[in-house]
């Protein structure tokens, strides 16, 4: 029960944030990839397709939470060396190098430290 509300929170928290990333960008291109670093809050690798979440925080001080599906073309890291999504828990340090798509975000790159 607890993974399924998870899920739920994670996909919840991904539409959201698609769309205040979405409000926040200076120039609205499909193709411009942006950074994200923060604390991991959830990481959904059951859910089709998968999902990171990270809590950041702003310039002005002000908590943002980001949530980027994860595909087969997405390079996860941990130091120098390749991980899998799976490997990666809640509260660990992250960046998040994502686009936005018509279904939200699609992380690239994510590196773990």
């Amino acid at each position: 029960m607890a993974r399924k509300q998870n899920s739920l929170m994670a996909r919840a928290l991904l539409i959201l944030v698609a769309g205040v990333v979405g409000t926040l960008a200076s120039v609205p291109t499909a193709a411009s990839e942006r950074t994200v670093r923060g604390e991991v809050v959830a990481v959904n690798v059951k859910d089709s397709p998968p999902v990171i979440v990270l809590k950041a925080m702003t310039a002005n001080n002000e908590e943002l939470i980001v949530g980027a599906t994860v595909d087969s073309g997405t390079v996860i890291t941990r130091g120098k060396e390749r991980v899998t999504l799976g490997a990666i828990k809640v509260g660990e340090q992250a960046a998040i190098s994502y686009l936005k798509n018509p279904n939200g975000l699609l992380a690239r790159s994510i590196h773990v430290r």
